[in-house]
């Protein structure tokens, strides 16, 4: 098999969750760090942003996406990893966000032939743009759209 992607085909990462997993595209992600415990953000804050964790000479928001779609949150493990990610909105002020992980994300090559949508993602609440199963494994498709939106409105 080459080695090359068919025009068919997207390089995605799986980031394991602490209850489920994400998929994004390759380029989404920025690089993967060792967690850190985030700094709080003055109480005003909803249960999914964690805080903001130093980077890059830079606060980055840090969202535990399991609490976005109302999956039971765990303690984080000693093989915690931080994604993190490029936003979209090309905001200079806050051009990434980390997720928080269980541990080491994997590269997946994305093609139609080894993905199955599973149900509504509605189900999961407005920043979960699509359920799917990918090569037997169920994931997530983050809506970043609207996660970018929802820290603008809280961190702004």
């Amino acid at each position: 098999m080459s080695k090359d992607l068919s025009p068919l085909e997207v390089r995605g990462v799986l980031l394991p969750l602490r209850a489920g997993q994400l998929l994004i595209p390759n380029a989404s992600l920025c690089e993967v760090v060792g967690y850190q415990h985030p700094e709080d953000i003055d109480g005003k804050s909803p249960d999914w942003l964690l805080g903001t964790v130093h980077w890059r000479q830079r606060n980055v928001p840090l969202v535990s996406f399991e609490s976005l779609t109302g999956a039971s949150v765990k303690p984080v493990g000693q093989r915690a990893r931080i994604a993190m990610c490029y936003t979209l909105n090309g905001n200079s002020d806050r051009p990434f966000i980390g997720i928080l992980l269980r541990s080491i994300p994997h590269l997946v090559r994305v093609m139609e032939s080894v993905i199955k949508p599973l149900g509504d993602p509605e189900e999961f609440g407005p920043m979960v743009a699509g359920h799917l199963q990918i090569g037997g494994q169920e994931a997530w498709i983050p809506d970043m759209d609207v996660l970018e939106s929802a820290l603008e409105d809280i961190l702004d």
